[in-house]
């Protein structure tokens, strides 16, 4: 497993003499030469990761890798192909091992004029706030290692035919997915699956005795077919004092919900459809950066207290603020999010409502050599709580050397409950080109 890895970043860092290595910031912006190919490499980063409590497992290691390929055949008409190799190790109890290969950046790019069509696997990431954008429903969403990376980490391409057309400061951005792909979820055994089949619980439910015993012995699988909807996004920016967006569509549940069948005794992740809209702004005031969303969503699914799935409506709304005090080398990101199921009259299983502020703070030292930085989550009103401090050798760029915390705790219905045994230690690794 992780030899194959490694096999992979050799055969794309031994390239043969004449060929370009590509960089990622070279796509979409900059034009590839005409009738040259060029590989590259998107990302690499190793990681090992020392849990801390009995009830978790020991260890685990992981490798990520993403080779690339790039050509333009004539001028507008770009191709690219791209993968993503993850290689997980567990040790412990459950002990296991899995390697994945992803559909990364892969597609055919045309543009004429104004006017960008691009059709393949994707990355879509929509949405003004950070780490939490509830604008966020195209992207395909990557649980293999739970909330540890960053948002830009947690999301896959995902199967699209993508229309982009810009009328001065507006641009207009149209999205249909034709095959639903699911979350890409961890094997039922990792510390990271939102089942955790030897206690019964589930990620986001308080599940009774009955439903935890149910958990345990049922078969868990997934159920992901059809198409994935469509979606459409228009945007102003540049224009002071305000830029803002609005966003419609009708697209499948990005997380998944599990639906218990008791007679098959099977625990099936589906993804229901979904149909929202939203609006969002970002303005600058007082020297710092304000960023607004607000989203209602029709098809919302939660579990009645038999286990049925019912469904309802949901307003969510986030506001963030970005502030650098003393001009640039600290950097604080704080963000205050809002959900509210209506629509269901009975008890559920889930949240019916929930308050939580989270955010990031990061500054650099040792003539900007080294950074410390710190993201947390908190549930208001209800105990939810994650902490990640991180410090990172920078100053051989483009690598990052780094040794983190991450630290869990809360209630059962919520990710710092759920994930309460899996406080760990990370050193790590990371390369970005």
């Amino acid at each position: 497993m992780i030899r194959c890895v490694w096999m992979a970043i050799a055969c794309v860092v031994a390239l043969p003499s004449g060929v370009t290595l590509a960089q990622s910031g070279d796509s979409p912006g900059v034009t590839v030469p005409r009738s040259s190919v060029r590989f590259g490499l998107d990302a690499a980063q190793a990681e090992a990761d020392a849990f801390l409590r009995g009830t978790a497992p020991d260890h685990s290691l992981w490798l990520r890798v993403d080779p690339n390929v790039q050509w333009q055949p004539q001028r507008g008409l770009e191709l690219r192909a791209a993968v993503r190799l993850d290689a997980y190790r567990q040790s412990g109890r459950p002990a296991f091992s899995d390697t994945e290969i992803e559909p990364a950046e892969t597609y055919v790019r045309w543009r004429q004029g104004s006017a960008r069509f691009t059709v393949g696997a994707q990355t879509m990431i929509w949405g003004r706030v950070d780490e939490l954008p509830l604008i966020d429903r195209v992207s395909r969403v990557d649980l293999a290692r739970g909330p540890l990376d960053r948002l830009q980490d947690r999301r896959l391409a995902n199967w699209a035919l993508r229309w982009e057309q810009n009328w001065g400061d507006y641009k207009s951005d149209l999205i249909v997915l034709p095959h639903s792909l699911g979350a890409r979820l961890p094997d039922v055994r990792s510390a990271w699956s939102p089942v955790n089949q030897a206690s019964g619980e589930v990620l986001g439910i308080d599940a009774p005795p009955a439903l935890q015993a149910f958990v345990r012995g049922a078969s868990v699988r997934e159920d992901v077919h059809g198409a994935g909807g469509a979606a459409w996004r228009l945007t102003r920016t540049g224009v002071p004092p305000l830029d803002f967006g609005v966003t419609f569509g009708r697209v499948r549940q990005p997380l998944p919900y599990y639906r218990a069948d008791f007679l098959a005794k099977t625990f099936t992740a589906t993804y229901p459809w979904q149909t929202f809209g939203g609006v969002d702004a970002e303005w600058v005031a007082g020297g710092l950066t304000w960023r607004t969303e607000l989203v209602a969503t029709d098809g919302v699914p939660a579990t009645a207290l038999d286990g049925r799935m019912l469904t309802g409506r949901s307003l969510e709304w986030a506001g963030g603020m970005e502030w650098f005090p003393g001009g640039g080398e600290t950097r604080l990101n704080l963000q205050l999010v809002a959900r509210h199921l209506s629509g269901v009259d009975e008890r559920t299983l889930e949240l019916k409502r929930y308050v939580g502020l989270n955010g990031e703070a990061a500054t650099t030292f040792g003539q900007g050599r080294w950074k410390l930085s710190a993201r947390f989550a908190s549930g208001l009103g209800v105990h939810d709580v994650y902490v990640s401090p991180k410090l990172s050798y920078v100053g051989w760029e483009p690598h990052e050397f780094y040794i983190a915390a991450h630290v869990f705790s809360g209630e059962r219905r919520t990710v710092g409950g759920f994930y309460r045994d899996n406080d760990l230690i990370a050193v790590g690794v990371k390369t970005r080109f």
